[in-house]
């Protein structure tokens, strides 16, 4: 073999040996790996209904005994944000009439009424509705009313009969959910308690 072809052999040879070496160290700055973590908290959406008398005290389990016709009687009916995120609030209020054992009238609850704060709450078909702003964290909704109100047109026929006032409340996010409470979606159906008497126990 010719010293002139020896010297090709070997010039050919260092070729390839550096573009093996450049094609390793190419392929090397390609490949990359890492490893982040991030944590996310969700808010809490916490609600709390709260039925008061006019000086603060909690509702009382007995009730308010001795009412009479053409009178008041003070119930102070307020929802708070316990929770962290904003929400909007709509609350229900449902009347029912007992009347005394032995009377067998139906007892109408049109004599029932409640002074409610029209300007903070707006009525709609499926409960009341708080109008003002949504209720943000640590803040309490303005009452929706203060006071049961007994008409003077109630009859004889309602001496001895127990008034029930159901009142109950719901919150749904304000965040990306409509401008106002009317708006918003994600209400449910008022839940209907179901409560037997001792002889539909038996």
């Amino acid at each position: 073999m010719s010293t002139k072809w020896k010297k090709r052999c070997l010039a050919l040879a260092v070729i390839i040996a550096c573009l093996a070496i450049l094609a390793t160290g190419t392929a090397a700055y390609f490949v990359e790996e890492g490893t982040a973590y991030n944590v996310i908290t969700t808010g809490a959406l916490h609600m709390e209904l709260v039925e008061e008398t006019a000086d603060g005290q909690p509702w009382p389990e007995e009730g308010v005994v001795n009412v009479v016709p053409g009178t008041t009687a003070d119930k102070v009916v307020y929802v708070k944000n316990l929770g962290t995120v904003p929400f909007f609030v709509r609350v229900a209020v449902e009347k029912t009439i007992t009347p005394a054992p032995g009377v067998e009238a139906e007892l109408s609850t049109e004599h029932i009424g409640f002074n409610v704060n029209k300007a903070s709450w707006i009525a709609a078909e499926d409960g009341y509705y708080y109008y003002f702003a949504p209720l943000r964290a640590g803040r309490q909704t303005m009452p929706l009313f203060t006071e049961v109100v007994f008409a003077p047109e109630m009859g004889n026929e309602y001496m001895g009969a127990t008034v029930e006032i159901r009142v109950q409340a719901q919150a749904v996010q304000s965040a990306n959910n409509g401008k106002n409470p009317l708006e918003a979606l994600g209400w449910s159906a008022m839940t209907k308690e179901l409560i037997l008497t001792e002889e539909e126990m038996k």
